[in-house]
This record gives structure tokens, sequence and C-alpha cells, in this order.
């Protein structure tokens, strides 16, 4: 009794340089989209950085208007639209240089 396996035939040449040129379009035709998605979640991503701040301040000003306990300073308002307006004209730089120069 001998080993009887089957062996696939070997996939001819111009069969593999379709399927690998067929690849390479699909991977580039991917990644054109990929660049797309990518910078259009960036710019999302931007917009919740500069945001965060705000939202910081809306939430610590509605756990502490609950305290009973006389707090020192008075509201974090003014600071927060100061941070706002700064990471905006950090975001913004080569704009507003734009603007002055």
């Amino acid at each position: 009794m001998g080993s009887s396996y089957s062996q696939s035939p070997p996939i001819p040449l111009h069969l593999f340089f379709f399927l690998l040129t067929l690849l390479l379009f699909i991977s580039l035709s991917w990644y054109l989209s990929y660049e797309s998605i990518l910078e259009s979640i960036m710019d999302q991503i931007k917009l919740l950085l500069i945001a965060s701040p705000l939202v910081l301040l809306i939430v610590v000003q509605w756990l502490s208007s609950g305290s009973k306990g006389r707090r020192a300073g008075g509201s974090p308002w003014g600071v927060g639209f100061l941070l706002v307006l700064l990471l905006l004209m950090i975001s913004y730089k080569s704009c507003f240089q734009e603007l002055w120069f």
C-alpha cells in the first residue's frame, strides 16, 4: 500500500501576476479611502479636544453646585473661556499668522 495523496496543481504564472495586480489595485483603493476617513476622524477629534475644557468646566460646575460648603473664588467660566480661546488660537495658528502678517 503506497501513500496516495492528491497534489494540487501549481498556480499558473499568469494567474499569479493577475491576482497580484488585482490585490495591488484593491489595496491602493482601500488606502485612499482609508486616508480620507482617517482625516475626517482627526477633524472630529480636534473638535472634541477643543470642546473638552468647556465640558469639563460644566461637569465641575454641576458637581459642585450641590455642595453646601462655602467656595473660595468665583465662577470658573472666565478661565474656561480663556482655555477655549487659547486652544482655538493654537489649532488655527497658521490662519491667524496669515491674517496678521
